[in-house]
């Protein structure tokens, strides 16, 4: 037994060693960017539960719908997740969406290490628990209009903040003096500031009824019907916290990391701070002292007055007039004061404040010429026959010293490239990514970078180091390559240096599955002059040799080639229906039949290189490669054809996955995935028809198709049934129901049947003939359209067999009618087409305001994740000055486009009540925007509902009820521009606000356009990599908002069919005998396809959105409901200008 002192020791030592253990955690996980979100306090949390764990080749991780219980950082290997592949230092497996449950498996690649950090239920409470104890010292300057200064030092409680917080000024004693050697050219002013204060400033003089001072949200009730249930909302803490001022008024020596992170973030979007380093705006964070001058006019510093400190402006502006009777005015981020040194320096002139709360930061002299004299010493330089090649800087990620080594900071472009397979230090791990994103912007060619990259690859010593750069190039930047022939010639090549190394195996095994992965779906349009001129191109594989279809060659100067048809692109599509398994000869028929051809491809030269290399050596060996007539049985859901094992079983989802190992099984995984990323097998013992190609990524595996048969004689040649056959019985179970649709009879009766969105019309006809009880077989009907134009005219249309996505094609003009293949019967009657007319028409107050929140959000965000990360550099650099990337210019409309559709629905109403209804239905869409998290639609509504056009409309803003009035003021806090807008800033770094998010555009180009025009790109002759770090940075951030890979219509989907319990789906399906059974899953089935059709209609009502972008036409709407007054209306058309 320990005595009581040996216990204590022991006790003592074990403390002590957790506590190292804990900081060696901390200090390894607080440089990931992964984790940039979390303050100190929360990343300390953290440290006591995360795990280490390991994972061998093959794994599978987690499956799909098992409950979330944690997160992952890939510390090395890599993973797959539908269709895109994880490397190191990136994190994967968060909930998104608001689910606890997976939405896709995860595959472990290769052998793979990795932090686990499990979700710890009500966190947030936790954290804001843990920081409610924590107390900081609070110092601040004072100066009142009198001049009186002085400095108050007090300590406060920082959580939870007081109510009215928003209103509390802080003055200080404030020294700010400006250097007598400075010109006045040289003081800083931000000139691209004031847009966003702009808007607002103008639309505030214009509404002085709306009130922008930070109210707390509260529960609003409603003088209408209907209208409570979307107005309440709790009160949002983040909305009257500032978390940047509560780190800039504690005192300079309570600042903890976390508070000097939170002020980097903030300080980096200032032009003062753009021209520095990283490492010296750490330092100056840490002792910058923060004061306000809560007065306009008031008498800042004295002509001849003794400068000691440099300061910037973080809100507000000064006004300096000079001696000569010259007046200069300093904005939001410009800096004024001493310079580096210790000289005694004067002020030339009287600063002035010229508006209320003018805040400051200030750097005493002694410590501002310490930390800028101080670079020089951490400075390290590469010398090179005499000349600087690179310049490094020694820089402390943290005050621990466990993090600290030599960055790059500049360098000659040979130098850089030569870099990327040096070793690289702790503090810039993000060197290759920073480097294959940035070096567009100094080298004249990415084949240079290739060149050298298959140079050294002829190192042993460095091929490992070459083939994750390549990879990491791939997997981040694949258009580099796919838009490119020199490039996708190169990556060919290196292929072929990875297949003569034994040893590269595994690294050509994922190089392959990042190539296929991330090849882009893509629209080619040919058209033919008549049938009998040949195909442009030939075609390779088919379902008869088990692989999809291939373009084998493309004739030079074709229009097929001029459209953008290449070798190696497998065919998807063709006029809207699959091409997955289709026979070679009946797609050629097809082809040949169909004078224009718009064809959905995508690139997959190394899947195709191994069919051809198969077809190549089935020719030598003179044995075709076909696959055997099977027995007509059907295969289980999760069996894979090259297994043909009789009566395998599946791998449980409840089994370890250490215990699922090798190719056979991992097959099997990503068959039920319905993604397959393993090389080809020859095909063994298959049913004719099936398809055995396990090697193209990112398409969906079809059900087992039936036997192609001829096309029927009923279908045009234009439109081909491309696979009629036998009935498939739809699967419920493995195949989940996701849409409805409602099928008609001539009649007029009608059912409700759930589907997915790979139901045919076939198996739509199916269900319909066992819903309303008819006989005579499936072949007596089939599934027809009925539309009805805009004149009136009727139309009726057989749909192909194998139609799917049926749900989404649908028209609000149109129906799906079961017809009787031996009767030639009227649908729909003039009455009927009537009802389709009137039901087709819509009008904005009939819709949902969460609907259209949610259409807004999924069309910004499908845009927002198309725009690739070079497309910012491209435009931000103007490398193609004449032809900007197509999907960031689209997103950047966005915002103007949204904005004028708001004002035009208000000012083209005539009705004075019903403009009001507008605008009360436009603040509640901006609202559900918000909890969608889509900031760039909710900035666009409110902007305009602040467009002189609307503003002036008195006596319709004077109909709107308070409550509407007060949560506008609400939504317009969150864009509140004071201090570079620190409060939107501050919602989007909430460590919990999860992907997907959608920013507002105006504020992301703005950030990028500081960092590009307030830093040099190449100082003393050498490329600034700094400057590019720290957009590459920014970018990756931008990025992160979009990392959920999952459709945008479902994402922001509030109503799913997965709601409805799987019994009800299985006997909506199947409609059975019960009556009580059959009751309620009609009344079910009928509520979510009225949500469907809600949908439609707002999906429809979005797509064909007409606005006015002329705001002279608005104007004289406006008067033309609202005259204007005797005084004059007063235009505000160039303050209300939109970003």
């Amino acid at each position: 037994m320990l005595s009581a002192v040996e216990t204590g020791t022991y006790q003592d030592h074990h403390r002590k060693g957790r506590a190292r253990d804990l900081q060696i955690v901390y200090s390894y996980l607080h440089g990931m960017e992964a984790l940039s979100n979390l303050r100190e306090h929360q990343l300390r949390l953290m440290c006591e539960t995360v795990r280490y764990e390991q994972h061998e080749a093959n794994e599978v991780l987690y499956y799909p719908d098992d409950i979330g219980t944690c997160w992952y950082i890939l510390l090395s290997g890599s993973v797959f997740i539908k269709e895109s592949m994880f490397l190191p230092r990136s994190s994967f497996g968060k909930r998104s969406a608001g689910s606890l449950r997976r939405g896709c498996e995860c595959i472990v690649l290769e052998a793979s290490e990795m932090i686990v950090v499990d979700y710890v239920e009500e966190s947030e409470e936790y954290f804001q628990r843990q920081a409610s104890h924590r107390q900081s010292r609070r110092k601040f300057r004072k100066i009142n209009q009198r001049g009186e200064r002085q400095t108050i030092i007090d300590t406060v409680e920082h959580y939870p903040l007081p109510a009215d917080f928003s209103k509390l000024h802080l003055s200080d004693s404030l020294h700010l003096h400006m250097s007598s050697s400075q010109s006045r050219s040289s003081i800083a002013s931000d000139s691209g500031s004031s847009s966003l204060s702009d808007i607002y400033q103008a639309t505030e003089s214009e509404c002085g009824d709306v009130d922008l001072s930070g109210l707390p949200e509260t529960a609003v009730d409603s003088d209408d019907e209907e209208d409570d249930e979307d107005v309440g909302r709790s009160s949002d803490p983040l909305m009257s916290r500032d978390i940047v001022r509560d780190c800039l008024e504690k005192d300079p020596m309570d600042r903890t990391d976390d508070d000097i992170e939170q002020l980097l973030e903030f300080v980096q979007q200032l032009p003062a701070f753009a021209s520095l380093s990283v490492s010296v705006r750490r330092e100056l964070c840490a002792v910058m002292v923060f004061a306000v001058v809560e007065r306009a006019g008031t008498i800042v510093l004295n002509h001849g007055e003794e400068l000691d400190s440099w300061s910037v402006i973080l809100n507000g502006a000064v006004e300096v007039m000079y001696p000569d009777g010259q007046c200069e005015t300093v904005g939001m981020g410009g800096s004024f004061g001493v310079s580096p040194s210790m000289e005694k320096e004067l002020m030339v002139g009287v600063m002035r404040t010229k508006v209320d709360d003018c805040q400051f930061v200030c750097i005493a002299q002694q410590d501002y010429c310490c930390i800028l004299n101080q670079v020089e010493q951490n400075t390290q330089r590469v010398e090179e026959e005499g000349e600087i090649v690179m310049v490094k800087e020694h820089r402390e990620l943290d005050r621990t010293g466990t993090r600290k080594g030599h960055i790059v900071v500049k360098g000659t472009t040979e130098r850089l490239i030569q870099h990327l397979v040096e070793d690289h230090s702790v503090v810039d791990p993000t060197y290759i990514e920073d480097f294959l994103l940035t070096y567009r912007t100094f080298v004249s060619s990415p084949l240079i970078v290739g060149q050298r990259l298959l140079d050294w690859f002829n190192d042993p010593g460095l091929r490992d180091k070459v083939t994750r750069v390549v990879l990491l190039w791939v997997n981040n930047h694949f258009s580099d390559f796919e838009g490119d022939p020199d490039m996708t010639n190169f990556l060919e090549e290196f292929q072929n240096y990875l297949e003569r190394d034994q040893k590269m195996t595994g690294q050509l095994r994922l190089l392959n599955i990042a190539c296929a992965a991330k090849a882009k779906p893509r629209v080619v349009s040919i058209t033919r002059g008549s049938r009998e001129m040949p195909l442009p191109f030939t075609l390779i594989g088919g379902a008869e040799r088990g692989t999809r279809l291939f373009i084998s060659s493309v004739e030079m100067g074709s229009k097929a080639e001029e459209a953008g048809l290449k070798r190696g692109d497998q065919i998807l599509e063709v006029n809207g229906q699959t091409f997955e398994n289709v026979q070679l000869s009946k797609a050629t028929e097809i082809l040949k039949n169909n004078l224009h051809l718009s064809m959905t491809v995508k690139t997959n030269l190394l899947v195709f290189k191994e069919l051809v290399a198969r077809v190549a050596e089935e020719r030598k060996n003179g044995v075709p490669h076909l696959p055997k007539i099977g027995d007509g049985k059907k295969s289980s859901r999760y069996s894979v054809p090259d297994l043909g094992v009789a009566g395998q079983e599946m791998v449980s989802k409840k089994t370890k996955a250490h215990t699922v190992g090798g190719r056979n099984k991992l097959m099997n995984i990503l068959v039920k995935t319905r993604i397959s990323i393993l090389p080809q097998k020859p095909c063994s013992d298959l049913g004719l028809g099936q398809s055995q190609d396990d090697s193209i990524v990112g398409l969906r595996q079809a059900k087992p198709p039936p036997p192609a048969v001829p096309i029927s004689g009923n279908l045009s040649s234009s439109n081909p049934d491309l696979a009629q056959g036998q009935q498939r019985i739809i699967d419920y179970s493995t195949q989940p129901p996701d849409q409805v649709l409602r099928v008609f009879k001539a009649d007029q009766q009608s059912r409700y049947l759930l589907i997915n969105r790979d139901t045919t019309a076939r198996e739509v006809a199916n269900l319909a003939i066992k819903e309303f009880g008819l006989g005579g077989g499936p072949e007596a009907y089939s599934l027809c359209e009925v539309s009805v134009t805009p004149e009136g005219v009727i139309k009726q249309r057989r749909l192909p067999d194998q139609l799917s996505k049926l749900a989404d094609r649908i028209q609000l003009c149109a129906r799906y009618y079961l017809k009787s293949n031996m009767e030639t019967e009227t649908l729909c009657s003039d009455v009927e087409a009537q009802e389709l007319q009137r039901e087709s028409q819509v009008c904005l107050l009939s819709l949902s305001c969460t609907e259209i929140a949610n259409q807004l959000s999924a069309r910004n965000y499908l845009l927002f994740a198309s725009v690739e990360p070079t497309d910012y550099i491209t435009d931000l650099f103007k490398l193609r000055p004449h032809e900007r990337p197509a999907n960031l210019r689209n997103f950047e409309d966005l915002i103007n486009q949204e904005t004028f559709w708001v004002a035009t629905e208000i000012v083209r109403e005539a009705n004075q009540v019903k403009r009001m209804k507008i605008i009360k239905h436009f603040i509640k869409v901006a609202l559900h925007c918000r909890d969608c998290k889509n900031f760039n639609s909710m900035f666009a509504i409110i902007s305009g509902l602040n467009l002189a056009p609307v503003s002036r409309l008195r006596a319709t803003w004077e109909r709107l009820p308070g409550k509407y009035e007060k949560l506008l003021s609400e939504l317009q806090e969150v864009f509140d521009p004071s201090r570079n807008m620190a409060k939107y800033r501050n919602l989007l770094n909430k460590h919990n606000l999860q992907p997907p998010i959608i920013p507002l555009f105006p504020v992301i180009k703005k950030d990028l356009t500081f960092l590009h025009e307030g830093n040099d790109s190449k100082v003393d002759g050498l490329v600034n990599f700094e400057k590019l770090r720290m957009i590459a940075r920014e970018i990756r951030h931008v990025v992160r908002m979009a990392s959920v890979n999952m459709d945008p219509t479902m994402l922001f989907k509030t109503r799913s069919l997965s709601q409805v319990s799987s019994s009800s789906l299985s006997e909506v399906g199947t409609m059975g005998p019960r009556r009580r059974g059959r009751r309620s899953s009609f009344l079910s089935a009928k509520k979510l396809y009225e949500a469907e059709l809600m949908s439609r209609r707002v999906r429809q009502y979005v797509e064909t959105l007409a606005y006015e972008s002329n705001e002279d036409t608005l104007h004289n709407l406006s008067l033309q409901w609202e005259p204007a007054n005797n005084t004059g209306d007063i235009s505000k058309k160039a303050a209300c200008e939109i970003l």
